[in-house]
């Protein structure tokens, strides 16, 4: 395939308009791509939606199973914000800019003309490689839970995905999520006769201050050697309608980013707990409900996924350009995860605090499975002028093909 066609179908991947929905018409375009050339795959209808979709592929057969996934919507946009069309792939300066040319058009589409390319050309894939093409990642990962209770994770040996790491990340653990919603009901009074209502905001902050400083100390003692500690943050926080009236309601969001040593389930009976001995001990009324809940996941860093990454990619590492600015932050993020005597050049292993589909894809083995995300980009995702570096789109779609007809071997 030549260079023009390749960028040809990741310009039209990043024109569907895949905001947090219409993934289905993705699916369709890949379909197409899939039926031309002779792979087998299917879409699938994600519950009653009938835009919403997941899409599978599958080259070679038997075993062993790499898993390959990457999700097909892209978060919201503000176009008047940005340089270019956010949905009309535009090159400048060896850059590709559109929404999801890093998060993450460009990693799906590069793994999908390695495919094209590795099933034109006749190649013997020494096992399977199923592509996992999901709905909703951005957003409660439904298209990856779904993939997961229809057992296409059932037989699989390794996962991949190709979420924006950059060509100089391999990442092999990523800490969990946990948004939790906090109410409080109380009643209404006037300011000067508080006596007759009952406080809500009052009992909010008095409930969150018991919540940060609890779950603190029930997980200071708990630290992965790859994620660092949990982390808990108050996001946001409303109440009240004006300053002469007792609030009646008042509610706040909490953001916890969990680690294996103490996951979701944990955090979630000890908010519970909380809940319920506030309420008991006086005149409050709150309730909590969970919102994201995203599983940590801590892969194995001597996996043979993540070595045949290192070794396949590091000629195109090596042949990559780097301004000293790079070479001082990747020297100093080498040292962070114990590398002391790190040359640029090497591919560092790593963890990252935010989740992907993985958690969703590999709920059931969160600790030691053979999974590396590792895909195209850069740290714009979600952000205005997205981009890509063109040479590193094409760079990952050579890594894919070798990885693809190694990793069985």
């Amino acid at each position: 395939m030549q260079e023009e066609q390749k960028l040809s179908i990741l310009k039209d991947i990043i024109a569907i308009q895949s905001v947090n929905d219409h993934e289905k018409d993705v699916a369709v375009y890949l379909k197409q791509l899939f039926d031309e050339t002779g792979i087998k795959n299917d879409i699938l209808p994600l519950g009653d939606s009938k835009t919403r979709a997941n899409l599978v592929a599958e080259i070679g057969n038997g075993k062993p199973v790499l898993a390959i996934s990457g999700h097909m919507d892209v978060v919201e946009v503000d176009a008047d914000r940005w340089d270019t069309d956010p949905f009309t792939l535009t090159e400048k300066d060896g850059n590709l800019y559109g929404r999801g040319a890093t998060d993450m058009k460009a990693g799906l589409v590069a793994m999908v003309i390695a495919m094209l390319e590795l099933k034109e050309s006749g190649a013997k894939i020494p096992g399977t490689i199923r592509l996992l093409a999901t709905a909703g990642e951005e957003v409660g990962m439904p298209g990856a839970k779904a993939f997961k209770d229809q057992g296409y994770m059932d037989d699989v040996d390794a996962l991949l995905i190709t979420e924006p790491s950059g060509i100089y990340r391999a990442i092999y653990a990523n800490k969990g999520e946990l948004n939790v919603t906090v109410k409080s009901a109380g009643k209404a009074a006037h300011s000067s006769m508080p006596y007759l209502g009952n406080n809500a905001v009052e009992h909010l902050i008095a409930v969150l201050q018991k919540i940060k400083t609890e779950v603190k100390d029930i997980t200071a003692d708990f630290n992965n050697d790859v994620l660092g500690k949990t982390v808990i943050n108050i996001d946001t926080i409303k109440g009240g309608n004006q300053v002469n009236a007792i609030p009646s309601a008042a509610e706040a969001e909490i953001n916890i980013r969990t680690i294996p040593e103490f996951d979701n389930a944990k955090i979630w009976t000890k908010l519970q707990d909380i809940v319920n001995a506030y309420n008991a001990s006086g005149t409050g009324e709150i309730t909590i409900t969970v919102g994201m809940d995203v599983t940590p996941i801590s892969g194995n860093s001597d996996s043979k996924l993540l070595k045949d990454i290192q070794r396949i990619a590091a000629p195109f590492v090596s042949s990559d350009k780097l301004s000293d600015d790079e070479r001082q932050k990747l020297r100093a993020e080498a040292k962070a995860v114990g590398i002391q005597n790190y040359t640029p050049g090497e591919i560092i292993a790593e963890g990252v605090p935010g989740g992907t589909d993985a958690s969703q894809l590999i709920i059931n083995q969160p600790v030691g499975f053979d999974f590396v995300m590792y895909g195209p980009g850069n740290n714009t995702p979600h952000q205005d002028n997205e981009f890509v570096p063109k040479s590193q789109f094409l760079n990952f779609i050579n890594i894919y093909k070798q990885l693809f007809m190694e990793f069985g071997i």
